[in-house]
């Protein structure tokens, strides 16, 4: 036990001397145990207390909705660990090649395999521990940050703040798991390394390549493609996320065989790019993880944001306006519309604010207290387009009502009102200019009747309201009219966003609904915001892969670097070849990431858009619809290299390092 106390003793020496190494590391892990731990967080308080069916009791759930929810967040979760693993994995390898001779210092007095295992391995528990338990903190300060923020943005209230401890225990566990399986490899090597040529100063000769490993990883490319293909008939999101699965996980297995074949063309490139692939080819070892890491990555931001921009591209099709453009809507609660009424007055001084009295229907609230036995009017009308969004139904007014819902001045509507006729909308024209209005109650509550001989029209437009009824043939109902809701002509006012705030934090004293008040400004949706989140984490994953190589390359190649030094070479070389190999990395990684990412991107694309998300009929039927992000696939396969190799020229010296000191 002591030996492995020592080791735990010598691992958090390194990692307090080694900064920069261990703080890479540590944001490594700690980033995506963050990520989870606030996202966990967040969901369970913005879930509801209880769930339950209406004089039941019982919880409500989708059986195979949480199956398939499980399961996705299964693969995203190991994605995340093969990621950790990939970009962490040669960070240790860096460690061990720059502790080469401590650790030989270690075998030549006494120390067995065992022990330099354990040194490497206690070096990933170390530093795993501490971004388990960082990130956890920050996802829990995080989420209690963000909470407020989210309700302020979103205008909706969150449950109560609720921590998971269950899943953030989990998290923590797979994040130091994690640090241990990224140093499991570099632990082997420590173990096998050849001491006396560790003590002299000499390198390892490079392993041999897998033969097999290229094949296997081909054969999961192309089922990959077939499940992603073929799956998404029969398991739809879960068959393009399975299918993405594979694809990545073949791909990271090809990863060392095509670097290694790029240097048979790298004698076509120039001198910096040709020692870079060269180097690259040679030391596949190194440079195959972070490459794979880079690709894994890209590959799911591609398949995300053409999945993403597809729906997005869905929704701005099937949008359809509620109101006119501009007009206000402020639905009230019936048993509270006076106090309504003041509130929103008040909130918009000098505004004209109309009330919008309804008689009762069948989809509206009921006051038992003022209208017994919950009565129902149903104007009889053949509707000629089948089912649309209604916001309202028999609405008494006049024109000055038609105005509002319409956002125009319509003469035949307003003729029609005045004249003392129900004005129908979707509907063709009543036989004789008469219809019917059926009145009808709760069962066992009250008698129904029929009022005959009204008179109607059939009006163009849709103003998603069913019927317009005048006064005079509301009062032959017999029933009480009530205050359905409050309406600002845009003709009279255009509510700005901080008087809509302003109204939906005032209706939020009456009910917690936040749908209550409504401002049509048209498809206001933007995917910008996305995108820049997926090229912000491509960008930092690519980066974080391209350092971590370009620093075990640096390492690696410091008696080359003082032979180009003897040999006269600028200071700048060192420099110019480091941001070479920066490039290969990443480019290597961008682009064959973004081809694995377009299958399933396309894939996906299907059971996300090929069905009508919206009610109305007015939506025309479509197919799938495809929407790739051609700028940000641009950005990430050529942008981002050439960001990555800035970044690693910034931080390289340009001295070149001597491996002897001079004679004073």
């Amino acid at each position: 036990m002591s030996e492995y106390l020592c080791a735990l003793r010598m691992a958090a020496r390194d990692a307090a001397r080694s900064k920069g190494r261990t703080a890479l590391v540590l944001a490594m892990i700690g980033f995506p145990t963050t990520l989870i731990v606030m996202l966990a967080v967040l969901m369970r308080t913005g879930e509801p207390t209880q769930a339950v069916v209406a004089g039941e009791g019982e919880p409500v759930s989708d059986g195979a909705a949480a199956a398939a929810e499980s399961a996705i967040g299964a693969l995203v979760v190991t994605m995340i660990v093969l990621q950790v693993v990939l970009l962490a994995g040669p960070s240790f390898v860096v460690d061990v090649r720059r502790r080469r001779r401590d650790l030989a210092l270690v075998a030549a007095a006494g120390g067995e395999a065992r022990h330099l295992r354990a040194v490497v391995l206690a070096g990933g528990l170390v530093i795993g521990g501490a971004a388990a338990l960082g990130g956890a903190a920050l996802g829990i300060v995080g989420s209690a940050i963000a909470k407020p923020v989210i309700e302020a943005v979103t205008d909706e209230r969150l449950g109560p703040f609720r921590v998971p401890w269950g899943l953030v225990l989990v998290t923590m566990l797979v994040a130091a798991g994690s640090g241990v399986l990224a140093a499991l490899v570099p632990a082997r090597q420590a173990a096998r390394m050849d001491v006396v040529s560790a003590l002299a100063g000499r390198r390892d000769p490079p392993g041999r390549a897998r033969r097999g490993l290229p094949l296997l990883g081909g054969l999961l490319v192309a089922a990959g493609i077939v499940i992603s293909l073929v799956g998404v008939r029969v398991m739809r999101e879960f068959g393009a996320a399975l299918g993405a699965a594979a694809i990545i996980i073949g791909l990271v297995m090809v990863c060392p065989a095509v670097v290694g074949a790029s240097g048979r063309v790298a004698s076509r490139l120039p001198l910096p790019l040709r020692l870079a692939v060269r180097d690259a080819a040679r030391n596949r070892a190194r440079t195959a993880p972070a490459v794979a890491a880079i690709t894994a990555a890209v590959a799911a931001v591609t398949a995300l944001a053409i999945g993403g921009a597809s729906d997005f591209r869905q929704r701005e099709i099937e949008y359809r306006p509620e109101l006119p453009m501009g007009t206000t809507l402020v639905r009230a609660p019936t048993e509270r519309a006076d106090e309504v009424e003041r509130a929103v007055r008040g909130d918009l001084p000098g505004v004209p604010v109309q009330s919008l009295k309804v008689l009762p229907y069948a989809e509206g609230a009921c006051n038992e207290e003022a209208t017994p036995g919950c009565p129902s009017v149903h104007v009889a009308g053949k509707d000629d387009d089948g089912m649309r969004i209604s916001l309202l139904d028999n609405v008494v007014g006049g024109p000055r009502e038609a105005r509002l819902l319409l956002g125009r001045d319509d003469p035949a509507v307003s003729a029609a009102l005045t004249a003392g006729k129900v004005v129908l909308f979707r509907s063709r024209p009543p036989a004789s200019g008469m219809t019917t209005m059926r009145i009808s109650f709760q069962e066992g509550q009250g008698k129904g009747r029929v009022i005959r001989d009204v008179p109607a029209v059939a009006a163009a437009g849709d103003p998603h309201v069913r019927t317009i009824i005048p006064p005079a043939v509301a009062a032959r109902t017999g029933l009480p009219l009530h205050t359905e809701a409050y309406g600002v002509d845009r003709a009279d006012h255009r509510v700005t966003k901080a008087e809509e705030s302003r109204l939906k934090k005032t209706i939020s004293r009456f009910t917690q609904e936040s749908e209550l008040v409504y401002v049509e400004r048209g498809f206001t949706e933007s995917l910008d915001g996305v995108l820049l989140l997926l090229a912000g984490v491509a960008a930092a994953l690519v980066l974080g892969g391209a350092l971590i190589s370009t620093g075990l390359a640096a390492a690696d190649a410091r008696p080359d670097l003082a032979t180009l030094a003897a040999v006269g070479a600028r200071p700048r070389t060192r420099r110019v070849l480091t941001m070479a190999q920066a490039v290969v990395v990443a480019g290597f990684g961008c682009w064959i990431g973004i081809a694995g990412g377009l299958v399933p991107g396309f894939a996906v694309t299907r059971p996300l858009t090929e069905q009508l998300e919206a009610s109305d009929d007015s939506v025309p039927p479509h197919g799938a619809i495809l929407d790739v992000p051609w700028l940000l696939l641009i950005a990430i396969g050529v942008v981002v290299p050439l960001v990555a190799a800035l970044a690693a020229g910034m931080f390289t010296a340009g001295r070149l390092p001597m491996t002897r000191r001079a004679a004073g």
